[in-house]
């Protein structure tokens, strides 16, 4: 048991310092780095986003993350998820900006930012959730641990 322990100690800075993470999921393994900045991203219609990594393509790793956008009246931390909310892709009913990644994995929703209205939520939600996967250490590292 005492082996144990010291494997777990030894083993626990390097989990703690780590800026990437492997997630298998069955058979499927999925690399994601919290560190890495994207390339570019685009938005598409009801809030959908997409940002491209630099990451080499091989059946171990991934290149796009993918998601969703929404806007809604429930609060939050932003840069922080919170698996509470419950929200509606392309929703524009609110003035705080949530977004989920759908793709390679789903994500409990992340708070983006607020607006001044819902209108300009509504303009701008995908572009913000697609910007901070894209260029937001913080905001990658609150979304790939939000994995579910």
């Amino acid at each position: 048991m005492r082996k144990i322990l010291i494997l777990l100690f030894a083993f626990f800075p390097l989990v703690a310092n780590a800026t990437g993470m492997c997630v298998h999921t069955g058979s499927y393994v999925v690399q994601l780095s919290t560190s890495r900045d994207g390339v570019s991203f685009e938005t598409g219609n009801d809030g959908a986003w997409s940002v491209t990594f630099d990451y080499p393509t091989s059946s171990l790793n991934t290149n796009i993350v993918r998601g969703f956008a929404s806007c809604n009246e429930v609060s939050g931390t932003i840069n922080t998820a919170d698996n509470g909310v419950s929200a509606v892709a392309g929703e524009s009913t609110g003035v705080n900006c949530w977004c989920s990644m759908k793709m390679p994995l789903i994500s409990d929703w992340v708070n983006a930012g607020v607006y001044a209205s819902a209108a300009a939520c509504s303009a701008a939600c995908a572009t913000a959730c697609a910007t901070a996967v894209k260029t937001n250490s913080t905001f990658r590292t609150a979304m790939f641990g939000a994995i579910w």
